[in-house]
């Protein structure tokens, strides 16, 4: 059976989930490590809907082409989530501020020496939002009462240098970056030290600030030890309209699935494959794919 699929995400520390719908039925699919995985890419990309106070609705316009069209962004209302700065109160209301209400930690992310950002979250949401991302470590820096704190030192480091959103395509070449603890701590700590002058002249956001910043490895969660022990070629792929890869997970880090077939380990962004129609059933173990992979990331 084909399913549109909605989005992937982390449920706890083991378990993620396909969420997806068919007609007008909308269901869930949960994956953890040494789970079978089959599935094909059966359409292009289509609009997937909107999803408010947990109930979904389809595209009205059944939009081709985009994830997710505009009309079914302005329904979800998820401004305040991707582009409030925490100064700016132009474009939100007083209901989209009480999304960001609570308690809040700003952080920083390595995925790579080279390859850092700077991120809020919900107090909550502190462990699940490191690990659906992808964090290989991350040096937790700040708790703020609110979101609008958090948004604001989080803009303000923005401007000093430090980004504020990396790619999926950006972090496919770095699932196993080839650095201790210690190292991982020191990058960010130094970054951290370069970057908080930037609250200068904000002492009331400095106060927000830890005074012994939480370090954070997230390797064990992930399992990627085992990818540089087995010696089966690695390849990164994004899967086509008609292409289909199936074997036993090996390893999960954030939303890249590596997947083991007989031949080699593959490695897919789950998310490249949200607006897709996907069949999830088994087929033999494998790749399949329309051109011959050029090239292997170990």
């Amino acid at each position: 059976m084909k399913v549109l699929v909605y989005d992937f995400r982390w449920i706890d520390e083991r378990t993620t989930e396909f969420q997806a719908s068919t007609e007008n039925k909308f269901g869930r699919k949960a994956l953890k490590i040494g789970d079978s995985l089959s599935l094909e890419i059966c359409s292009d990309v289509m609009c997937v809907g909107s999803r408010i106070d947990d109930i979904w609705s389809p595209c009205p316009n059944k939009t081709k082409g985009k994830a997710k069209c505009d009309i079914c962004k302005m329904r979800e209302r998820n401004f305040i989530f991707t582009a409030f700065d925490g100064f700016d109160r132009s474009n939100v209301t007083e209901l989209d501020l009480e999304q960001i209400s609570g308690s809040h930690v700003v952080y920083l992310v390595l995925f790579d020496t080279n390859l850092l950002k700077i991120g809020v979250t919900q107090v909550s949401r502190k462990i699940l939002r490191q690990i659906e991302q992808g964090s290989h470590f991350t040096l937790f820096v700040a708790q703020t009462p609110d979101g609008i704190s958090a948004r604001q030192i989080e803009t303000l480091i923005r401007k000093d240098g430090l980004v504020d959103k990396i790619t999926s395509s950006q972090k496919k070449d770095f699932l196993c970056p080839a650095l201790t603890e210690i190292e991982g701590e020191k990058i960010l700590l130094d970054v951290f030290a370069k970057h908080r002058k930037a609250l200068d002249e904000y002492p009331h956001l400095q106060d927000f600030l830890l005074k012994n910043p939480e370090f954070r490895s997230w390797e064990s969660i992930y399992n990627t030890k085992d990818i540089g022990k087995n010696p089966k070629s690695f390849h990164s792929v994004q899967l086509k309209n008609g292409e289909s890869v199936a074997g036993t997970i090996l390893a999960i880090k954030g939303p890249f699935l590596v997947v083991e077939t007989p031949d080699e380990l593959v490695a897919l962004c789950a998310k490249d494959l949200i607006g897709h129609e996907i069949d999830f059933g088994t087929r033999a173990p494998g790749l399949s794919v329309h051109t011959a992979l050029q090239n292997s990331l170990f």
